[in-house]
């Protein structure tokens, strides 16, 4: 494995047509040595959340927005990705034995752990602060009907999902099957119509710093 990309966006290169990926963009979960795990953001279904629930009954309003996403070619259960802290899991980038990175490690990845010690505490010494993952990931049902009455949160729901075995994503990157981009909430959360567009053109920018650090390069689209 060459690049971790736990925690990044997996943007399809315009020269990608396979139908399952074509235009998609990932959200990477895990990426390992056993290979990659992995939500398509952008590929909204028909089906929509609060269909395949009984309503609670209670007076707190639903969100407009709970479509079921598909995530993949692969079948697999339904999971949520939100931005509300401490439900679920935080999506973050590991290492190859599936250890969370220092924050000297996650630190160019725009991603910080921080690790507090309180030796005056009684209950323990160590606090670990999650910064800003890019996202949470729950597939617990408790979980996902609290996010249907959530509003003021973003959300995916998604089924299914995107796998790749031993080393095949990294050839798929090798031959330019796919860009690799900063995961970006707005880019993650945004408008399903535009998220290709918009992480192609974020990846480009980001492309370009590295070959001219400082330089301010201005959108085209904006002549």
């Amino acid at each position: 494995m060459t690049t971790n990309l736990s925690g990044q966006l997996l943007i399809a290169s315009p020269y990608l047509t396979d139908g399952n990926f074509m235009r998609s963009v990932i959200f990477i979960i895990r990426h390992d040595v056993q290979g990659a795990f992995g939500l398509a953001i952008n590929r909204p279904t028909e089906r929509r959340f609060r269909e395949l629930i009984e309503d609670g009954g209670d007076d707190k309003p639903l969100r407009e927005d709970d479509t079921i996403h598909c995530g993949g070619p692969v079948e697999g259960p339904l999971l949520a990705l939100h931005d509300l802290p401490g439900i679920g899991e935080p999506c973050g980038p590991y290492d190859p034995a599936g250890e969370l990175l220092t924050p000297e490690q996650t630190n160019h990845q725009g991603i910080k752990y921080t690790v507090h010690d309180h030796p005056a505490e009684p209950w323990g010494s160590m606090s670990i602060d999650l910064g800003n993952p890019p996202a949470w990931i729950t597939g617990d049902d408790d979980h996902l009907r609290i996010l249907l009455r959530r509003p003021d949160a973003k959300v995916r729901y998604i089924s299914h999902y995107s796998g790749w075995g031993p080393g095949q994503l990294d050839e798929e990157l090798r031959v330019g099957g796919w860009l690799a981009g900063t995961p970006d909430p707005e880019v993650i959360f945004g408008n399903t119509d535009e998220v290709w567009e918009e992480a192609v053109k974020r990846c480009g920018h980001e492309i370009l710093n590295e070959m001219a650090p400082g330089v301010r390069f201005g959108d085209p689209n904006l002549n």
